[in-house]
């Protein structure tokens, strides 16, 4: 079974979809039972979906920022 430090270092890999079926098998088995793992893999895939709302944008207004920030804290809160 994958060690929560394997989980770190497979979740771009994991969220990017580039995992073998094993692997990917495996992750989810790990992420199932590990609830801090769940939680780190969510949260990164709430920083890369946020990240790409940014992207291009050499600076952002007060209420962009505001609402993306926003949006972080709900989807935080729901996981």
């Amino acid at each position: 079974m994958l060690s929560c430090r394997d989980i770190a270092k497979q979740a771009s890999d994991h969220i990017d979809k580039k995992l073998t079926f094993r692997q990917s098998l495996s992750y989810g088995f790990h992420l199932l039972l590990c609830g801090y793992c769940r939680k780190f893999v969510g949260h990164l895939r709430t920083t890369i979906d946020l990240s790409h709302q940014l992207s291009g944008q050499d600076q952002l207004s007060d209420e962009e920022a505001a609402s993306i920030a926003t949006k972080a804290l709900e989807r935080a809160k729901s996981e």
